[in-house]
């Protein structure tokens, strides 16, 4: 495979891919070092945020790689190609947790405040090592079958099935413990969280507001499209023996979007340092440390109201 070769999805894919490099690592990076350096070390929401860019930065190293493989052909090996998938699997499970716990916890906090109190640091650290646990067992299907083989005298790393029934479960295994059921939990907590206090402070703080909702649909448009090939497939698969035609179309169609649909993933890896960091002020305004004048600020007369999330309070 060369560059002349190639088609417009992979040339597309890496063009967008390029760009995420360029400006999601030093991105992630600099929110990193922008969260040490000026906000309180004790608040659970920058965990997260800290959480978040270090699965985005996890995810962004590996483009390089897959770069160079849409325009060139995988020259690697297969052992850098099992490791390179399970790395950018785990990141991407990693960034859906770490996003799904960020409702949870902005629920909690505002609806059940001493229960969220209970947990204490160590807690706090549990649910966060939990992120990556839960991302590492979500990854194993891809660690297994990942893999460089030949096809048509080039090799391509991708992942393989020993038949089309070991797929249709790895992929109805991956859609819903990977998009259903932490896109479900996002949507329930900020459903009832909308609901629960739709005349209270959650709607005086208009800065709050708006970040919850670009964060739900921030993780909605890019995740959605990779996770809908995920169907697509299972489709694919179960028309195989009874429409062999019909199910080699959508399994084409399902190859062709391929790319261009992770491509998004790692859109969202590079939008969210903006997202989290830079854009969310009143976030961080209750994360700074107390200034030496003693002036109440807005967030403290919110907080007065013992309604307000932990995060705006810390």
């Amino acid at each position: 495979m060369n560059s002349t070769g190639t088609s417009l999805g992979d040339r597309v894919g890496s063009g967008v891919m390029g760009l995420c490099f360029a400006l999601g690592i030093p991105g992630n990076i600099m929110t990193v070092v922008f969260i040490l350096r000026h906000f309180k070390k004790d608040n659970f929401s920058l965990h997260l945020m800290l959480n978040l860019a270090a699965s985005d930065i996890l995810c962004l190293m590996t483009l390089p790689v897959w770069i160079y493989y849409l325009l060139n052909g995988w020259i690697f090996g297969p052992v850098f190609c099992k490791v390179l998938f399970t790395q950018g699997t785990v990141a991407m499970n990693t960034s859906v947790f770490t996003v799904t716990l960020m409702s949870v916890q902005r629920y909690v906090t505002v609806l059940h405040r001493d229960r969220w109190a209970q947990l204490r640091r160590r807690g706090e650290r549990v649910l966060l090592l939990s992120t990556w646990v839960l991302a590492c067992v979500l990854s194993i299907p891809s660690a297994l079958t990942a893999d460089a083989r030949a096809v048509e005298s080039k090799l391509k790393c991708r992942r393989w099935s020993a038949s089309d029934e070991q797929r249709l479960a790895i992929l109805c295994f991956e859609f819903l413990l990977g998009f259903v059921v932490p896109f479900s939990i996002l949507v329930t907590c900020y459903c009832r969280l909308h609901r629960k206090v739709n005349r209270g402070v959650f709607f005086r703080n208009p800065r709050l507001t708006k970040l919850i909702t670009r964060i739900m649909l921030v993780f909605f448009i890019f995740s959605f499209p990779v996770y809908l090939l995920f169907p697509v497939e299972i489709v694919a698969l179960a028309l195989k023996s009874s429409h062999p035609h019909v199910s080699e179309k959508i399994m084409d169609f399902q190859e062709a979007s391929a790319n261009v649909a992770i491509s998004l993933i790692f859109i969202n890896s590079c939008v969210n340092p903006f997202l989290y960091a830079f854009a969310s002020r009143k976030l961080f305004a209750g994360a700074k440390k107390p200034n030496s004048s003693g002036n109440s600020s807005q967030v403290d007369r919110v907080c007065v109201a013992q309604s307000a999330p932990q995060s705006l309070c810390d």
